[in-house]
């Protein structure tokens, strides 16, 4: 028991300082948290032990969480979540492969088929995604986004969701790859700049609701035979497997013999065709170490003889495997630079073509946009003057209305004058009438007198009283006649008026 914790810390000590090196926080205090950790988990649970990747696991837990916290997490994605994944015999992790194959083939089947014709195995490219919970693969923002799923759901639903969104977004671009190292360090590259977490989500979420647990566990019990089929022959000893280079069958013969691996891997070193059998060996680019190294677990059976002498193979084998890692690189962004030119010159006549015609319909809609602006001002102009108009017209009618009230009123008061002056008309006739009758008594009486007396002296008199007489008598004549012609020049004066 001893010797197998002693293994396992010999195992993640050589990880540790590859977790996020350039991250502030995984400093030598929290260097210190994860070897903790990474111990205490393996103590936990004996039977994994511990796997390369976990470091990974539980470094990202440690920067957004205390070291308990993280430990208990870290413990309820393995157990829980991933249960079966990271043993020895990583069935759960097999019987996942499987399934998402099928899966991949029912949906994808042309891109299956190019990778087929490449010599590429979908468990090639789906192991690391699915052992490393896609740690590494994507950005740290997408990472987060596709954990939070995960973990929301409580199943590893979103594992096989996203893998497919993933070849939705990229299988485009992976069936115009000519050989199996550029189409893995093309969806690797691409995989990396996933940056748009939102669109990966969206797509895996709503582009694959029939994907569900349901679905899942129908293919799992379906394919699970199988894995346990040929664990058991394993177990035994045997060696049947229906695809003796699959990237599972690879990991579990290591995991069990790795002299048997290294003797096989010598076999195949010199072979020219290796990529076209599909055979998986440590000559493959880096794409195959990630998928090699990402599901190792320790097995505590172990035997140590043999270690140092694994250690030194795998160090040489490391070596060429990072230069080959390095030419795919170089290989994969000349690749990438020569496919961007080529779509950048399509783009650009299609954009040349699109902006022209943009520009057309935006002179067109500015020429239109002007005549309306014209119509428009020309229907305001109008409106003003019909409104100008209308304020003219009614401060006339209300001027008229007023001069008509104004005459109506002078109308009235001379008409009211008018009936006054004729009463006093009356009255002064009916007066002067008096006074003429009595004028008149007066004068016949006093001519009577006149006669009766005949002296000298009476006839004076008599004429003396006379002239008087005469000058009443002209005098209340000429008032009358002049009374009389009044009444015709009001009556005229009225009568004009009331025309008015």
């Amino acid at each position: 028991m001893q010797c197998a914790l002693d293994f396992i810390v010999q195992s993640f000590q050589f990880d540790i300082p590859r977790t996020f090196p350039a991250h502030p926080a995984l400093n030598e205090d929290g260097r210190d948290s994860l070897r903790r950790l990474l111990l205490a988990y393996a103590l936990h649970n004996p039977s994994v032990g511990y796997c390369q990747a976990m470091n990974f696991f539980a470094g990202l837990l440690l920067l957004l969480m205390p070291e308990e916290n993280a430990f208990w997490t870290f413990v309820g994605i393995i157990d829980d979540y991933f249960d079966g994944y990271y043993t020895e015999e990583m069935i759960e992790a097999q019987v996942d492969q499987l399934v998402f194959e099928e899966l991949i083939r029912e949906r994808f089947p042309k891109l299956v088929h190019h990778l087929d014709y490449l010599g590429v195995q979908v468990t090639w490219i789906s192991g690391p995604w699915f052992l490393s919970i896609f740690v590494n693969i994507l950005p740290w923002e997408s990472v987060l986004r596709v954990w939070d799923v995960l973990l929301y759901e409580g199943n590893r639903v979103m594992l096989f969701r996203t893998a497919l969104a993933l070849m939705e977004l990229y299988g485009p671009a992976l069936v115009t790859t000519k050989d199996a190292g550029d189409a893995i360090t093309l969806l690797q590259s691409l995989a990396g700049s996933t940056f748009d977490s939102s669109q990966l989500v969206f797509t895996a979420c709503m582009g694959y609701l029939t994907v569900t647990e349901a679905r899942l566990q129908e293919l799992r019990e379906k394919h699970r035979p199988a894995v346990l089929l040929v664990v058991e022959e394993r177990s035994k000893g045997g060696r049947v497997w229906k695809d003796p280079n699959g990237l599972a069958t690879k990991l579990y013969s290591f995991k069990h013999d790795p002299e048997l691996l290294i003797e096989e891997n010598k076999g195949t070193e010199g072979s020219d065709d290796a990529l076209a059998d599909g055979d998986l060996s440590y000559k493959e680019p880096a794409a195959n170490l990630d998928e090699m190294l990402s599901g190792l677990s320790v097995n505590s059976e172990l035997e140590g003889r043999d270690l140092q002498e694994q250690v030194v193979w795998l160090k040489v084998e490391l070596c060429s495997l990072l230069e080959d890692k390095r030419s795919a690189v170089l290989r994969a962004e000349e690749l990438e630079t020569a496919l961007m030119e080529m779509v950048k010159q399509d783009n650009r006549r299609q954009l040349s073509a699109r902006i022209e015609q943009l520009e057309q319909e935006v002179a067109e809609l500015q020429q239109s946009l002007a005549d309306k602006r014209e119509q428009e001002s020309a229907m305001i102009q109008v409106l003003m003057k019909v409104e100008q108009e209308q304020r003219i017209t009614e401060d006339a009618r209300r001027n008229a209305e007023q001069d008509a009230r104004a005459q109506r009123y002078a109308v009235n008061v001379l008409e009211e004058k008018y009936e006054k002056a004729m009463a006093s008309v009356a009255q002064m006739e009916k007066r002067a009438v008096m006074a003429e009758s009595m004028l008149e008594a007066t004068l016949q009486y006093e001519t009577g007198q006149a006669k009766a007396v005949s002296s000298p002296r009476a006839v004076h008199n008599q004429s003396s009283v006379d002239s008087p007489k005469r000058r009443i008598g002209l005098f209340g004549l000429a008032w009358r006649d002049r009374n009389k012609g009044k009444p015709s020049n009001l009556e005229e004066s009225s009568d004009r008026k009331s025309t008015n």
